[in-house]
């Protein structure tokens, strides 16, 4: 590990260990060149700006968290394992709040913030998976964003009650109910949704046909896998 590495790994250390103490104001570049005994163009030359910051401590807290999860098995049955990314995703923003709303909290037009970029690559390579197998019943971008909005959503509305009052089985209506729009699981009127994107998935790899006809296809895909208006 180089010394600018370490020194980075040391400010991400400070900052996020503030921020879940005493809050984002307690993110100061005064705080952190004091704990650290370093001078503030060294966190400027980093990460940019405090912006840069939080940013990159929202991403290194997420990926902590995801390096001790020992529950998840991704690339056993995709949906049972979006089921249990989405329980450790609210399990990490109620942990964390002051992390997660750095995240979620601030809506960006036109890009997110690092932290969820990464978890919205994972969410898309599970529904990639869901759809090879013939589960999925909407295209895979749209599926990422029900399943997106809904998370947040319910981490937000968890965290804004009390801790006594915070009842967990919302969190599990709610993504089975998300889920029953995603993926076509046993329902027949929504099993040509999923053998629409199933073959959707298979498209990139299919050369015999151009590049026109796949893009074709695909958009018919998409339309058949659309739900009625």
């Amino acid at each position: 590990m180089t010394r600018s590495e370490e020194m980075r790994i040391r400010i991400l250390d400070t900052a996020h260990e503030l921020l879940n103490t005493d809050g984002r104001d307690a993110v100061t570049t005064r705080a952190i060149t004091s704990a650290l005994h370093i001078q503030a163009p060294t966190i400027y030359r980093i990460f940019g700006d405090k912006q840069g910051l939080l940013d990159q401590v929202a991403l290194y807290g997420f990926s902590a968290h995801l390096a001790t999860w020992t529950g998840w098995t991704p690339g056993t049955d995709p949906v049972d394992s979006l089921r249990q990314g989405w329980d450790m995703h609210v399990d990490w923003g109620l942990r964390h709040p002051q992390v997660y709303s750095i995240a979620y909290g601030e809506p960006r037009v036109g890009s997110s913030s690092p932290a969820a970029d990464a978890i919205d690559a994972i969410l898309r390579t599970q529904i990639e998976e869901a759809a090879a197998v013939g589960v999925l019943a909407v295209p895979v971008e749209v599926a990422v964003s029900m399943i997106r909005a809904a998370g947040v959503g319910v981490v937000f509305t968890l965290l804004a009650m009390s801790a006594e009052r915070r009842d967990r089985t919302l969190s599990h209506r709610i993504r089975e109910s998300t889920f029953a729009g995603v993926f076509a699981l046993g329902t027949p009127a929504l099993d040509h949704g999923g053998a629409a994107m199933q073959l959707r998935q298979q498209l990139a790899g299919a050369t015999v046909l151009s590049a026109n006809e796949r893009a074709l296809l695909g958009d018919w895909l998409d339309r058949l896998a659309a739900p009625l208006p």
